[in-house]
């Protein structure tokens, strides 16, 4: 049996403390000082025993203290969903789904590249009601692919930055009517402290240390147009870009904004640590009045115990 979130909120009062329930009550009238966390890439599968390793970071999450106030999750919550077929879908959400239960807090999300259903498959057709995004924002996320939300003093605008593309399904971009509304949202914002949420990264190290340092990366592992979304950030002061997709923990500064990579839960796709140095974890963010401090948290997962 599939369960959606449409059936998390018919359920009512029964399912108050599903993580997926998110209340914009609870994220309009926050504190100055509270905490949250980038809970990213999880990437959920039937294999490598990755369902208890998302348990675990939830234990280990909710273990916390002081307990954050909401959690932010960066994308990539599934294991491609690009070619899989329904079944494997339903069986990738429904274990998001029961890892995620004892997570009683509010949960924003944004999608990643992984979490979009049928863009690299023949089988799946486009007149299909779950193709492409609707599956995820259905299942998971549950409002529009971009939008903001304020907590206390703060502004948090989360990115849809996964756009088709014909070769392999996907690419890292915002379209151009989303980067006018992002100008539009960090302008209404006023003096507030901003924070964006994007699955690409949108200024990154990493091919300099993967790769080369004359290596440029490409669109499958930035947003394309990251130098837009770079000056918006310069304009309008934003405090920090929360970053995914590359799996490292990771934190650059450029004119006052930090780019900053979280991590992944599952490190290197439930195959140990990332690069051999990031281990399996999420970032906690502890925030004040006009600064946050953040925190990467491994909770001790053992991809050796936990094999295909």
């Amino acid at each position: 049996m599939s369960i959606t979130r449409r059936d998390l909120f018919q359920a009512g009062a029964a399912v108050v403390a599903s993580p997926l329930l998110i209340s914009l009550e609870s994220l309009t009238t926050g504190r100055n000082s509270f905490r949250f966390v980038h809970f990213s890439d999880l990437h959920i599968q039937p294999e490598l025993g990755a369902k208890d390793g998302v348990s675990q970071a939830v234990k280990k999450l909710m273990e916390l203290h002081p307990r954050p106030d909401f959690v932010l999750t960066g994308g990539d919550h599934v294991m491609d969903l690009l070619k899989v077929t329904h079944r494997r879908a339903d069986e990738e959400f429904n274990a998001l789904t029961e890892a995620l239960k004892p997570l009683e807090l509010p949960i924003h999300g944004v999608i990643g590249n992984h979490d979009v259903f049928g863009w690299g498959s023949s089988d799946i057709q486009k007149s299909d009601a779950a193709y492409g995004k609707k599956m995820v924002e259905e299942r998971f996320l549950g409002q529009p692919a971009y939008r903001s939300f304020d907590f206390g003093n703060w502004h948090f605008t989360l990115l849809d930055g996964v756009q088709p593309e014909p070769k392999i399904g996907w690419r890292g971009a915002i379209d151009d009517e989303q980067l006018s509304w992002l100008a539009s949202d960090l302008e209404r914002a006023g003096d507030k402290n901003k924070i964006l949420l994007s699955h690409f990264p949108v200024m990154t190290l990493f091919t300099q240390y993967t790769d080369g340092t004359t290596v440029a990366p490409a669109d499958t592992l930035v947003l394309a147009n990251g130098k837009e979304v770079q000056q918006l950030c310069h304009k309008y002061k934003v405090k920090a870009v929360l970053q995914g997709h590359t799996h490292v923990v990771e934190d650059c500064s450029y004119l006052e904004t930090r780019y900053i990579t979280g991590g992944a839960v599952c490190g290197d796709w439930w195959k140990g640590w990332r690069l051999g140095v990031h281990p399996e974890g999420f970032m906690v963010y502890d925030v004040t009045a006009h600064d946050l401090k953040a925190t990467y948290v491994s909770y001790g997962w053992n991809a050796k115990e936990h094999p295909l």
